[in-house]
């Protein structure tokens, strides 16, 4: 029987997130700790690795990629990996990042037909980027930001808002996007990893973020496809913005989304500890092993995962 990427509830894969390192530059408090520690580089899939498998996923109906880590941009031989990938017939392949190195690879994701970019950004003001990322590269990232925009790229900024730490920004957020043209998605504190001990205090629900922007701002709904993350609104000032309300409003029952890690585990959920290596593996072995993702993807959401998630790929 001919493998289809159909799971059980009639889910259809068709995205895949595809980790190139659990390493970072940054040190932002909800993701990981200071003294974080690494897999080890050896262990890493290689480019063609990447290319082999997401070829096979291409194959059987997979449409987009988008490459994540920790931070990708960190991958020395990111521009390889990007290129083996960027040959095959995807409708899309995004690239998720902190926004550090982005100017050293803007000329050659433009090239390589890599339009879309998220960039995590979770706070407008020096102190606070500070006291949330551990690094004062703010400026800089928001330099490239400005940069990859004025180049024509598809900007979304991703914000964590966390009570008490930024959630007295998202205004400002709403105001930066519509300056520059670009979309800004605010993300619910998820129970994952590291955050997992503080995340009870820090919480902010999509609908109380909404509820406070609806004082200040008309918004209008936008459509987005069944599987999309987030639901989505222009503002009436012209700004698009979207919430990712992972925890209060689960979208597990649509969700088209595998991820694969550095060092080959494939997984069928960000909130899945197992998964299935495919690290040395013969083309044959592994189409049994996404018949067993096809079973393993839940459909109701976990309530947290201990592991981290720098090591599965945001």
């Amino acid at each position: 029987m001919t493998l289809t990427l159909i799971d059980t509830h009639g889910r259809r894969i068709r995205k895949l997130r595809i980790s190139l390192t659990d390493q970072c530059n940054l040190r932002c408090q909800y993701c990981m700790p200071v003294d974080a520690t690494f897999i080890a580089k050896d262990s890493y899939l290689r480019p063609q690795e990447y290319q082999a498998i997401a070829q096979e996923l291409v194959e059987l109906g997979l449409e987009e990629i988008r490459l994540t880590g920790g931070e990708p941009l960190l991958r020395q031989d990111f521009l390889e990996i990007a290129t083996r990938l960027a040959q095959l017939p995807l409708k899309k392949i995004g690239l998720t990042t902190n926004g550090v190195f982005l100017d050293r690879y803007l000329e050659a994701l433009w090239q390589l037909g890599i339009h879309h970019l998220n960039i995590s950004l979770d706070s407008l003001n020096p102190d606070n980027f500070q006291r949330i990322t551990h690094g004062d590269r703010l400026d800089t990232i928001k330099d490239h930001i400005h940069q990859a925009r004025s180049q024509g790229f598809r900007i979304k900024i991703n914000m964590v808002v966390m009570r008490g730490i930024n959630d007295h920004e998202i205004g400002e957020f709403v105001e930066y996007a519509k300056a520059l043209d670009i979309d800004v998605r605010f993300l619910e504190l998820m129970r994952i990893g590291y955050a997992c001990e503080t995340q009870g205090d820090r919480f902010i629900s999509a609908q109380e973020l909404l509820k406070c922007l609806k004082t200040h701002y008309h918004l209008t709904p936008l459509s987005q496809p069944e599987d999309s993350t987030s639901f989505n609104f222009v503002t009436d000032c012209g700004a698009r913005i979207g919430f990712i309300a992972s925890e209060s409003q689960p979208f597990c029952g649509h969700c088209s989304r595998w991820r694969l890690s550095a060092d080959g585990i494939l997984r069928a959920c960000l909130l899945k500890t197992d998964g299935r290596s495919l690290k040395n593996t013969t083309l044959a072995h592994r189409q049994g092993l996404y018949r067993d993702l096809l079973e393993m993807k839940p459909y109701l959401r976990p309530s947290e995962v201990p592991h981290a998630m720098y090591q599965i790929g945001g």
